[in-house]
């Protein structure tokens, strides 16, 4: 209690500020008594008032009352007395005394200019726009519900500074008039009010120098006043102008369109702010019993000081930039690294960021955990292009994005779901890849589930709801490491459900048999066919070819074959380059030959043999595993064997015409020894490449990608197992070496044109 039991009340100032930001005076006396909260244990406690609820009167009962109720009393007492309405003279008493308890040690308040008043009004208010900050896109400020015009245009209805000139001079006088402990008394009254964003009488806003594009408040101190107290309370300034830099923030991201992240940001700094008027209200309690000085107020004050000036930086920096979402969370992670061995400064940046980071960590939960994005506010660092779509249209756009013949599925998936760099915070920045997949992994299921695929899981949720259970949610961290073993659990998780479906319900290794069956020729009827088939067809040129026909000896080749299942979905294709121009252009990319390969491919005659291959349609989500990449693979596979079968086959039709010549005569089959002698070169060449290509390299790794499918966990290992198959089955081949590739080439083009001579 103070000396003499005589217990002043807080200002009205201070009152509304803690009342604007949700404080009553009893819970500001829990608060600062206790002393718990990390931002009172930095902002500290005013020695000698260690019960804040003294600041209030209390009944019999104990129970606390505001100087307010006082005057609710009053008026009753004097209602019930006369049995009237009050009287004039009553009324004016009692008005007298609310002037003497609102205004500071009985000043009476300059009158404001309603002309000026009404101007900024007229201008739209400042409340929501003291920064001038245009966030990127003017769609921004369309979403979230509307702000209705007098939040704009009630200048009050903000705890900043009131922006409109007032002459205090035409009322007091120079302070430097009166002694010097005067000057101080007042100038302690001007420090407090500016500490809650009230402009003093002696200490006023700097109206030349300040402007919304500058960061800080600037305040002019009257001229007159003692050179060695101006000193102090320049230092006590800097706090005043960080509170209203804070103030700006806070109303200005409070806004619906500025994003979650923000919201979050300026909640936890309202946090803080009360603990710092919980501190003005502590000094304002020792000024009114006489016994704060200016030294005493700087020395409560300096410790509040570097915190200030470190949230006003932090977020003049956010202000400045125009950052959401993911951006706002990179500026307080780095602000958080900067400040490591500094205490309890890097615990309240801390503090700051997990509140901040926590919105849009629930959305990475939900995208990592359930495959699905709420960024109301554009904040994420996942962008749905089909977010305005409810899942059965955007099922049916995917479905519309597949021809006949070539599913172009996988090319929709990968626009569908694309990063947002700007909304990736920087902690991580390093698992964003494994973020996108899993998300896009767990919207598989979802997608295939609900078109009737076979998704074969409970519900609409990817996964069963004991699986979502063994995950941890993702925490902001100020270590960048401790990020790693969540999103990598529900990679992994998300990436054996999906191949459980892709195994189980797709038939994943049945598709990848088919297309051995028919591109690698391992079913030896159908390529038979094919060729007694289409050869009259594909020996035209390849203009000439008409695609309906081959189309129709394809289905015809399946259907005299044995059926391995999956033949609807084969189809052939013509290509207007062969298959060295196509290798050659791939392993030319840039590069100097990259040119020259385009040039060629313009002035390629071709016939329709040289230009055939085989393309497979495959349904959704199968096309994840078998994308186009690794179709171009095994066209490019079937393409190179096709040709050696067709080559062998016309050089066998050579050795069936030289069977004639054994009616001869010795003398002239001798002459067509050399002849003969060349084709059984030729065919044996062409007999035992093949035999090297179909048993020495497909066959052998086809056992080991098989070995290796039996023990797969996740997609990325199908992935990685498909890919190597492929890689080795082309290298081996001699299909990804340029000089072997253009020799082999040479042989069996000579080959051809050898047996077309003959023939």
């Amino acid at each position: 209690m103070m000396p003499g039991n005589v217990v002043p009340e807080p200002s009205i100032a201070t009152a509304a500020a803690l009342a604007a930001l949700n404080i009553s005076q009893h819970d500001a006396g829990e608060t600062g008594a206790a002393d718990t909260s990390l931002a009172s244990s930095i902002f500290g406690c005013v020695g000698g008032v260690g019960d804040l609820g003294g600041f209030a009167p209390t009944h019999e009962n104990g129970s606390r009352r505001s100087s307010t109720d006082h005057f609710l009393e009053d008026i009753e007492e004097a209602t019930a007395q006369s049995h009237t309405k009050l009287s004039q003279e009553e009324i004016r008493e009692l008005r007298e005394r609310l002037l003497k308890t609102s205004n500071t040690e009985g000043l009476v308040q300059p009158e404001v200019d309603l002309n000026k008043l009404q101007n900024i009004s007229d201008d739209g208010g400042q409340r929501h726009s003291h920064s001038g900050v245009q966030f990127e896109g003017e769609c921004l400020e369309q979403l979230g519900p509307a702000i209705p015009d007098w939040m704009h245009n009630r200048p009050y209805a903000t705890l900043d500074f009131i922006d409109f000139d007032h002459h205090n001079q035409d009322i007091v006088g120079p302070l430097g008039d009166v002694a010097i402990s005067s000057q101080e008394h007042q100038l302690l009254e001007d420090l407090l009010s500016l500490m809650t964003g009230i402009e003093g009488i002696y200490i006023t806003l700097d109206r030349q120098h300040n402007n919304d594009e500058l960061p800080y408040r600037t305040f002019v101190v009257d001229s007159s006043v003692e050179r060695s107290v101006q000193a102090l309370v320049q230092k006590v300034l800097p706090v005043c102008s960080q509170y209203a830099q804070l103030m700006r923030f806070i109303e200005d991201n409070s806004e619906h369109h500025r994003g979650l992240v923000n919201h979050a940001l300026s909640a936890a700094l309202t946090t803080l702010i009360k603990d710092y008027l919980l501190l003005v209200l502590q000094l304002e309690s020792q000024q009114r019993s006489g016994v704060l000085t200016l030294h005493r107020l700087w020395y409560y004050v300096e410790k509040t000081a570097p915190v200030m000036d470190m949230l006003a930086a932090v977020t003049h920096a956010i202000t400045k930039s125009k950052s959401r979402g993911g951006a706002v969370l990179s500026l307080l992670h780095a602000k958080v690294q900067s400040l490591t061995g500094c205490g309890k400064l890097q615990d309240m940046i801390v503090y700051l960021a997990k509140a901040a980071a926590q919105p849009y960590l629930a959305c990475l939960n939900a995208w990592i955990t359930q495959g699905l994005i709420h960024d109301p506010y554009c904040e994420f660092m996942v962008e749905d292009s089909e977010a305005h779509k409810s899942p059965q249209e955007a099922w049916d756009s995917m479905q519309s994005s597949s021809d006949n013949h070539g599913s172009t599925v996988d090319n929709y998936w990968q626009r569908r779901y694309t990063l947002v760099a700007h909304n990736v915070p920087s902690f991580l920045a390093s698992q964003v890849e494994l973020i996108l997949r899993t998300g896009k992994y767990l919207n598989v299921i979802r997608q295939s589930a609900s078109s009737g695929n076979g998704g074969g899981l409970p519900g609409s949720g990817p996964r069963p709801p004991t699986q979502q259970q063994e995950l941890l949610p993702v925490c902001y961290h100020p270590d960048d490491h401790q990020y790693l073993p969540v999103v990598e659990a529900a990679y992994a998780l998300a990436s054996k459900t999906l191949l459980q479906h892709l195994v189980t319900d797709q038939h994943l290794i049945n598709r990848i048999r088919s297309l051995k069956q028919y591109f690698l020729l391992a079913q030896g009827d159908f390529i038979s066919q094919l060729l007694f088939l289409c050869e009259t067809e594909l020996a035209k040129p390849l203009d000439d070819v008409l695609p309906h026909r081959l189309e129709f000896l394809l289905e015809l080749a399946l259907r005299s074959s044995k059926d391995t299942g999956y033949q609807d979905s084969i189809h052939t294709v013509l290509l207007p380059y062969t298959l060295i121009d196509q290798m050659m252009r791939i392993l030319s990319i840039e590069t100097a030959e990259e040119q020259d390969h385009r040039q060629a491919l313009q002035r390629l005659d071709l016939t329709g043999i040289e230009g055939f291959s085989l393309s497979c349609s495959v349904p959704w989500p199968a096309s994840l595993v078998l994308d186009t990449r690794t179709l171009f693979c095994y066209q490019m596979l079937f393409r190179h064997l096709f040709y050696c079968k067709h080559v062998e086959r016309q050089l066998c039709k050579v050795w069936m015409s030289n069977k004639s010549g054994k009616r001869m005569p010795l003398s002239t089959r001798r002459s067509y020894t050399a002849a003969f002698l060349l084709r059984q070169r030729m065919l044996s060449f062409i007999q035992n490449i093949q035999y090297y290509m179909m048993f020495e390299v497909i066959e052998r790794h086809w056992h080991q990608f098989l070995i290796d499918m039996n023990t797969v966990e996740s997609v990325d290992e199908v992935l990685q197992h498909q890919s190597h198959f492929l890689d080795k089955c082309l290298k081996d081949c001699l299909l990804t070496n340029p000089d072997l590739l253009r020799t082999l080439t040479k042989i069996i083009n000579i080959c051809a044109a050898f047996a077309n001579f003959i023939l």
